[in-house]
């Protein structure tokens, strides 16, 4: 399972935002992104988790995706584990994390960010296995 520093991680990484000497992601530059990563990322996986292998669907209505907690904003849980599968919290979710911590800051590489999270989410939407599920017949057969 995928933990928040490693969607983090990866997501300042890719920005260019870690340390140039050590290359930690965790510095005085990239303090502010780690305040918000977790409202950005419970704003975010709710939309991938319907199609997560993780997902479990009640008996009526919706999925729920669980959240992310936040005891203490000034020092955020980044061991948590994120509630997706390891396909969508590695391949897709970094985009989106780096494209919301950007955005204000960095327009165009924030749009750039989110092209490409929409891009291979849509990707992976596409490759879901179908089910194959009965026809109903409400007015009978001809």
């Amino acid at each position: 399972m995928t933990t928040v520093q490693q969607v983090f991680d990866i997501a300042i990484h890719m920005m260019d935002e870690q340390s140039e000497s050590s290359g930690s992601t965790t510095t005085a530059d990239t303090q502010e992104y780690r305040l918000r990563t977790l409202s950005i990322l419970n704003g975010v996986m709710p939309s991938l988790y319907p199609f997560s292998d993780t997902c479990t669907y009640p008996d009526r209505g919706r999925p729920v995706c669980p959240l992310l907690t936040q005891p203490d904003h000034s020092r955020p849980d980044f061991t948590q584990t994120i509630p997706l599968d390891d396909t969508l919290a590695l391949g897709v979710l970094p985009y989106a994390l780096a494209s919301h911590l950007l955005a204000g800051e960095n327009e165009e590489l924030s749009a750039w960010f989110m092209s490409r999270y929409n891009q291979t989410f849509s990707d992976l939407r596409n490759k879901v296995p179908a089910v194959f599920e009965p026809i109903p017949t409400p007015y009978g057969l001809y």
